[in-house]
């Protein structure tokens, strides 16, 4: 009996780990509206900055991009992504210091690599 357990545990594990687990790979226009929302929020982080808005707000702004950009899922993009991403995390530590100058140029830099992304992403995909 004891056997019969082992086995049946073990099919189970196996159906439930082959299927209800599995990703599917998102879409070509999934990651395009992916990498259009983070630059969208980093631009709007950017803009609220220029205008003055309060660090607090753009702080949040730069968190909810750097959440954003977690949907940019392909393997030809994932080293731009991260490197993007440290950017955004070099902001918000910037903004927390209040060193509103720097987080100004790492936001311009972000916005950069967001492009490129755009762009690679689209080359690759044309």
């Amino acid at each position: 009996m004891n056997t019969f357990k082992k086995i049946l545990i073990s099919v189970a594990f196996a159906a439930i780990s082959s299927s209800a687990f599995a990703v599917a790979n998102p879409t070509y226009e999934e990651v395009q509206i992916a990498i259009d929302n983070t630059f969208n929020k980093v631009m709007e982080s950017k803009t609220a900055l220029d205008n003055g808005a309060d660090v607090e707000s753009v702080i949040a702004m730069v968190t909810d991009a750097r959440q954003l950009q977690k949907d940019i899922s392909n393997n030809v993009l994932d080293l731009k992504r991260n490197q993007a991403s440290n950017v955004l995390k070099q902001a918000r530590s910037a903004l927390q210091k209040n060193e509103i100058v720097e987080a100004k140029t790492l936001l311009n830099e972000a916005l950069e690599k967001y492009k490129e992304i755009k762009q690679l992403y689209i080359a690759n995909h044309s």
